[in-house]
């Protein structure tokens, strides 16, 4: 009986201890993936039961805690949907979470914008651990339009006057709700990651960090963005926004700037949400704060 116990006491042990060894490495791999300067190369072929699972649960969430509303300035306006922290305490502030849609979701019905990005705050794990305002804006029109730097040779983007009507609505925003004005982030995929990039460009005193889910790079401001923190996510089979704008971006970043660089090299860019960037990009934001 005394060896039987010691032999499930040292398994115990050894179970503990390959539990401990694989936190630890796992989040050194995190840590490391996510640290500025880095341009990280990721091979994952093929989409784990994992990864398939959590995107669809995130895009069956019933959105309805997001509140409709509209943006107006007397010549232009923007519809948009807006989620309050679960727990709302009128005596705290929250952060701001900004989600810029791709170009499938442009209309004005204020529910296409309603995608993976904006509905993965609804995960109850979000809800319950990462508290925050989430603002997701629906352009009636293209956010971002592209053209050619012909001495970088990539595309580059450029906003609009919709946009602009967003910026400024934002600090109306800030005055009446409770968000902390040293944690509002960015995020957005495609043509929200190029407006994402036009939206720091424009006013990179708003915002405390960002992610550009492949988009396309604006540079007109890039000597201003050395103390923003950036992320950057491109699959290198990407056909309809060619990456080389983002690598581009982050090449001439990286030793200036916070950014850092994920390179799927399996992915196109319809399948660049993994399970990993979903649960990882709460986590990194929330760490940023100006």
């Amino acid at each position: 009986m005394l060896k039987q116990e010691i032999f499930r006491m040292r398994q115990k042990a050894t179970k503990f201890t390959f539990l401990l060894i694989s936190f630890f490495i796992f989040h050194a791999c995190v840590s490391q993936k996510t640290q500025f300067g880095t341009r990280t190369t990721i091979k994952d072929s093929k989409d784990s039961s994992r990864a398939l699972e959590k995107i669809s649960l995130i895009k069956n969430l019933n959105y309805t805690d997001f509140k409709p509303g509209k943006f107006e300035n007397g010549e232009i306006s923007l519809n948009y949907r807006f989620l309050n922290p679960q727990n709302l305490e009128k005596s705290k502030r929250y952060p701001l979470i900004l989600v810029f849609h791709g170009s499938g979701a442009i209309g004005q019905n204020n529910t296409s914008q309603m995608g993976v990005l904006s509905k993965m705050w609804l995960l109850p794990t979000n809800r319950k651990l990462y508290p925050t305002f989430v603002l997701s804006p629906q352009f009636p029109v293209r956010s971002s339009n592209y053209h050619l730097d012909k001495k970088r040779k990539v595309q580059v983007s450029e906003s609009n006057e919709y946009l602009d009507l967003l910026l400024k609505s934002i600090d109306s925003l800030s005055n009446h709700e409770n968000i902390d004005r040293s944690r509002i982030y960015v995020m957005g995929f495609s043509m929200g990651g190029a407006t994402t990039m036009n939206a720091i460009s424009k006013r990179p005193d708003l915002f405390a960090a960002s992610v550009n889910i492949s988009g396309i790079s604006q540079f007109d401001n890039k000597q201003n963005l050395t103390n923003l923190p950036i992320w950057i996510v491109h699959g290198s089979l990407d056909t309809d926004n060619f990456p080389q704008s983002n690598f581009k971006f982050y090449e001439e970043m990286k030793d200036i700037g916070k950014i850092f660089l994920w390179e799927y090299k399996d992915k196109y860019h319809n399948n660049i949400l993994s399970a990993d960037l979903i649960e990882q990009m709460p986590q990194w934001l929330f760490k940023q704060q100006k």
